[in-house]
């Protein structure tokens, strides 16, 4: 569950790789948060996510709220395949707000 980021041009973008799942999404809630509370524009990048569970979409969907209350700009880009089928799955992709890139399988 590495998580990095990087600001350039006043967005703080923050990169996630490996899992989003019950086992990794609480000490991920912890530490996005913490960028959320010093930063005003972030961009997620979900490319590298190889899993992600029920768990994993409540974080994404609590982040988007927090923002939203805090007036944030948050949006989450590159959503990996995985992350697009659950997102499909569930029916959520106007619930995240988020431009949706679909890949040929």
């Amino acid at each position: 569950m590495p998580i990095a980021h990087k600001i350039q041009n006043e967005i703080c973008t923050i990169s996630i790789s490996g899992e989003i799942s019950i086992y990794t999404s609480k000490l991920m809630q912890e530490t996005l948060l913490e960028l959320l509370q010093t930063e005003h524009a972030i961009h997620i990048d979900l490319s590298e996510v190889n899993e992600i569970d029920s768990a994993g979409i409540q974080l994404l969907i609590s982040l988007k709220k927090y923002a939203h209350d805090k007036k944030m700009t948050l949006q989450f880009q590159e959503h990996s395949q995985c992350l697009l089928d659950v997102i499909d799955l569930y029916n959520i992709a106007a619930e995240l707000g988020d431009p949706l890139v679909l890949t040929q399988r």
